[in-house]
């Protein structure tokens, strides 16, 4: 009986599984009516562009002692801050990161690691250096967000990068959004450099534009530096009796032997696809939304970031 039984229950599985495929609601096709998830999946090759080794530093942070390193890749931005991205780029062969500490973990702001202090006192670039807080317009071509912006003039995104820029004065600059990376400073506005980094880990804190010079952003391993430990003194810094989470290996992605080395792509911002993208969350194209706000803040449009498929 139970033989026959279940014999019965696949016949009708079976009978039915075309009607049942046939009710499901298919995926659509037409991007202006895809989610974001929809819009990233359904991406064709040519809407993505490889990210350049040369431009993809590779960390690994140990949280606690002991633990597994976590790997945080960040995508220097040469075109925004030439001097600091080849002062990084030197810090990285001398192998200055590796062992040094992570300093600074302050809730819903930055993650900071390095020592200015040590570079200076080796001899090495990147200690204190001219800020590169903003550069010229001119040869520049980002899409912008219409909405415009409480901070700056005009917004959108270049390069794979949020930025923002001045039509009048012909100055842009990029901005503090979730995993942008800056050089730390002191009071003076040369004071800083890429010898001691912070990546954003909340909300972006927008009074920082054009204080800091920004030199890139984390494109994976966000999670290893969004949960360390929180430091205990003012601003987030690691007090005497906090173990401090440590920068195991600190290496430029393109120093790596060729089978060693992590590749990726990033959507491409000059698109009509990423224009699809940024509507979608716009008006958010779910069957959870309710209501649709119609305006998009520029940090809230993701910058899709993936590992390089084969072409």
């Amino acid at each position: 009986m139970r033989a026959r039984a279940l014999a019965t229950a696949a016949l009708l599985a079976a009978l039915l599984a075309p009607a049942i495929a046939q009710d499901a609601p298919a995926a659509p096709t037409d991007p202006s009516r895809m989610t974001t998830g929809e819009l990233i999946a359904a991406a064709p090759p040519e809407a993505w562009e490889p990210i350049d080794p040369a431009d993809l530093v590779v960390m690994y942070i140990e949280a606690t002692p002991g633990a597994a390193p976590g790997r945080v890749v960040i995508r220097l931005a040469p075109a925004f801050a030439p001097a600091h991205t080849a002062a990084m780029t030197a810090l990285l062969r001398q192998g200055f990161f590796d062992g040094r500490a992570v300093v600074r973990s302050q809730e819903n702001y930055v993650a900071q690691w390095g020592d200015g202090e040590a570079a200076a006192a080796l001899g090495l670039p990147g200690a204190a250096m001219p800020a590169e807080f903003d550069r010229p317009l001119r040869g520049l071509s980002p899409m912008r967000l219409p909405e415009g912006d409480v901070m700056a003039p005009q917004v959108g995104w270049v390069g794979g990068f949020p930025m923002a820029w001045d039509p009048r004065r012909g100055r842009a600059w990029l901005i503090h959004c979730n995993g942008m990376v800056g050089a730390g400073r002191g009071e003076g506005a040369d004071s800083g450099g890429p010898a001691e980094l912070y990546a954003v880990n909340g909300h972006a804190p927008r009074a920082l534009d054009r204080n800091v010079t920004l030199m890139g952003r984390v494109i994976a391993g966000m999670e290893h530096l969004s949960v360390l430990p929180r430091g205990t003194e003012a601003l987030g810094f690691y007090g005497p009796s906090q173990v401090r989470p440590v920068i195991r290996r600190a290496v430029l992605a393109a120093d790596l032997p060729e089978g060693e080395r992590p590749r990726f792509e990033a959507l491409r911002t000059d698109g009509d696809w990423f224009g699809e993208l940024v509507e979608s969350r716009r008006n958010r194209r779910d069957g959870w939304t309710l209501h649709r706000h119609d305006r998009i803040e520029i940090c809230q449009v993701p910058l899709p970031v993936r590992p390089a498929l084969p072409r």
